[in-house]
């Protein structure tokens, strides 16, 4: 049997990988992890450094879309109110 301690270290780890698994969930499908066509354990290397670069450049791209959406918003939000011709 294990002890608190053991118990609660065990816990932490199961808890970060459940945390991870979601994100090598999707490298593996959006970003071809899945299979490597890449030759020997120098391709697994480049396999996997190229996915996760296209992994972060993505997460990069989105957090910049988001700005420049909050950007956009905040110059073109001025509430004008409009003339009427009548």
């Amino acid at each position: 049997k294990d002890s608190y301690y053991t118990r609660k270290k065990k816990h932490k780890l199961f808890c970060k990988r459940a945390g991870i698994e979601p994100t090598i969930g999707h490298l593996k499908s959006d970003f071809r992890l899945g299979r490597n066509f890449y030759k020997g354990v120098f391709g697994d290397v480049v396999n996997l450094l190229l996915a996760a670069a296209a992994y972060n450049f993505k997460r990069a791209m989105r957090v910049l879309w988001l700005l420049v959406e909050k950007i956009c918003g905040t110059l073109f939000s001025c509430n004008i109110p409009q003339m009427s011709t009548f």
